[in-house]
This record gives C-alpha cells, sequence and structure tokens, in this order.
C-alpha cells in the first residue's frame, strides 16, 4: 500500500471515531462515556496491525480535526503546515461579505463555502488561512456580534440529507438511445430537495457534481445518508464527507424502509414528471435537466401531505 493511500485511510479512520463528537450523535450520556467505551475497543488498521487507543490520544484527534480540519488527522502533517499562504483579492472580498452578512458564520463553515462556491480549492487554501484573515480583518463573530453559543444549535435542516440514484428518461440523440440516471440529495426534515440532476453517467463525478452544488446552495448537513452503491463507497467521497465534517452514513443492505424519504420522492418525480414528459423531445442532457430543474422547483413549492407544509 503506497503512503498516500495509507495516510487517506488512517485519517478516515480516525475520524469515524471522532465523528459522533463532532457531530453531537454519540448514543452514551457523555462524551467521557463515549471515548471510554471507544478507548476499550481493539482496532485493525489499513495494514493489518491492531492497536488501541487512549481517551487522550482519540481527544488529541479531535483538537486537530477542529484546528485544520481532515489534515490535522493525517499520521505525517502537512508540508506547509505553519506558513501563510496568499489569498486572491476576489476570496477577501467574498470571506468579508459572508462574515459581514452572518456575523455568526464559523471560519470553518466559511472556508466550505469558498471552495464549495469555488473561489479556491482544496489545495490553494487552508482553514488556518481563512481563520488568520478573519481574525487580522477584525471582523470574527465577537467582534460583530455578542458571542451566542446557542448559534445553529437549534436548526434542523441539514441535520442530515439522503441521497440515491434513479434510472432517468432514455434519450434519443442522432438515432441514438441513451440511458440517464438522476441523483438527487433530499433535506431529511424538511423534504427539500436541495440537489438534483440528470447524467448519462452514475459516477463518482456526476455524484460531486450534485453535492458540490447542493453545499454551496443550502450547506454542509450533518450526516450524509446513503446505500451502498459503489459511488457512494468511493473513499475520495468519504474524504470530502470528512473534509466538511459531514458523516457519511450507509443503510443497512436490504433495508429499503431505511431510505423511505428519497425513495418515495423518486416514486413521485417518475409519476408526475417522467410519465408526463415526451422523452423524444429531448434532444440534449441539458435540455432534459431544465425540464427536471423546474420540476423541483415546483414541487419545493408545494405543500408537501407528510409535514402538511411547503418543503423549507
Amino acid at each position: 500500500m503506497i503512503l498516500k493511500e495509507f495516510n487517506q485511510k488512517i485519517a478516515l479512520f480516525r475520524y469515524s471515531l471522532i465523528a459522533p463528537i463532532i457531530t453531537n450523535t454519540f448514543t452514551q450520556t457523555s462524551v467521557k462515556d463515549y471515548l471510554a467505551e471507544i478507548a476499550a475497543k481493539s482496532y485493525t488498521l489499513p495494514n493489518g496491525k491492531k492497536k488501541e487507543y487512549s481517551p487522550a490520544t482519540i481527544k488529541g484527534w479531535l483538537v486537530q480535526y477542529r484546528k485544520y480540519g481532515i489534515d490535522g488527522l493525517y499520521p505525517k502533517s502537512r508540508a506547509d503546515k505553519g506558513t501563510s499562504r496568499k489569498i486572491s483579492n476576489e476570496t477577501k472580498e467574498f470571506i468579508i461579505n459572508s462574515k459581514l452578512n452572518s456575523p455568526k458564520k464559523t471560519a470553518k463553515y466559511i472556508y466550505h463555502e469558498v471552495i464549495a462556491k469555488g473561489f479556491e480549492s482544496e489545495t490553494s487554501i487552508s482553514l488556518s488561512t481563512v481563520t488568520r484573515f478573519i481574525n487580522k480583518a477584525k471582523i470574527g463573530s465577537k467582534k460583530l456580534v455578542p458571542d451566542d453559543r446557542r448559534a445553529f444549535e437549534f436548526e434542523f435542516s441539514n441535520e442530515c440529507w439522503q441521497s440515491d440514484v434513479s434510472v432517468g428518461p432514455y434519450l434519443t440523440i442522432e438515432d441514438k438511445k441513451f440511458k440517464t440516471y438522476i441523483i438527487a440529495f433530499l433535506d431529511d426534515s424538511s423534504r427539500v430537495i436541495v440537489g438534483c440532476k440528470a447524467f448519462f453517467k452514475d459516477d463518482l463525478l456526476s455524484l460531486m457534481s450534485v453535492f458540490k452544488d447542493a453545499v454551496a446552495s443550502k450547506g454542509i448537513p450533518k450526516k450524509v445518508f446513503v446505500d451502498n452503491g459503489k459511488i457512494y463507497k468511493s473513499e475520495q467521497f468519504h474524504l470530502i464527507c470528512a473534509a466538511l465534517g459531514s458523516i457519511l452514513s450507509f443503510a443497512r443492505p436490504y433495508s429499503p424502509q431505511s431510505k423511505g424519504k428519497i425513495e418515495r420522492w423518486f416514486q413521485t418525480m417518475q409519476k408526475q414528471w417522467m410519465n408526463s414528459i415526451n422523452w423524444n423531445d429531448f434532444k440534449s442532457i441539458d435540455l432534459l435537466n431544465e425540464s427536471l430543474s423546474g420540476y423541483v422547483n415546483s414541487y419545493n413549492n408545494t405543500i408537501h401531505s407528510s409535514i402538511n407544509k411547503k418543503p423549507d
């Protein structure tokens, strides 16, 4: 196993242990009890070795993650850690406006917005760089509004997104028939379709296209709940969720009810949209997506029977 791959697996393993603390989803009575329980277990590492970890070690990973994100969980520190990275003027303007418009946004949240909206890439900017810039610009939360530790604490949207893939309409282009796939993300609480798009391939690139747009539009979910399909099992998708601070959770095999909301939405979409359009009218995937987007917007603005209101 090459070093880079091994380090990624170690980082994801460490994240899997601290994720319930980060998202406050542990079932024990306290963080201390959770740490004691997982520290009592033995773990098999990617190289086959078995190892146990003390609560202090696991808490150390938590501190590193909160400081540096997923990079802080790699066995070897980044070569550029502690060095200053330049921020483009466009990115600086976005950070300042984002913080002034929403003072309670954290540096970590803004950092992920910067990446999700395409101002910078994960390799061109770090969380620590954004944090330093906010502090130097004197636009930190304490400078703008009184400290409120309850920020975002009682918001239920983005607690969990469900995602699935469904076969879409068959398109006939230049006398050739093409199969399409529709990838969607649904907010478990509000029922809003936060992302949805049709593709010719159900691969990682297609998944990331929808996920990136959803995060840019609706923010970062605490949890992403999916089935055991190949695109969701990708190590790269694991890493991206970990970098965002989201738990990637998989449905139990042969348990269709566990992803009931997204599956019921696909059934509704098929009845209301796929069965009502003429598939031969669409000569490109872009035209199909225009129609699909229109349907999703209509759905998101219609009273939902199970919650007695519009998804919001």
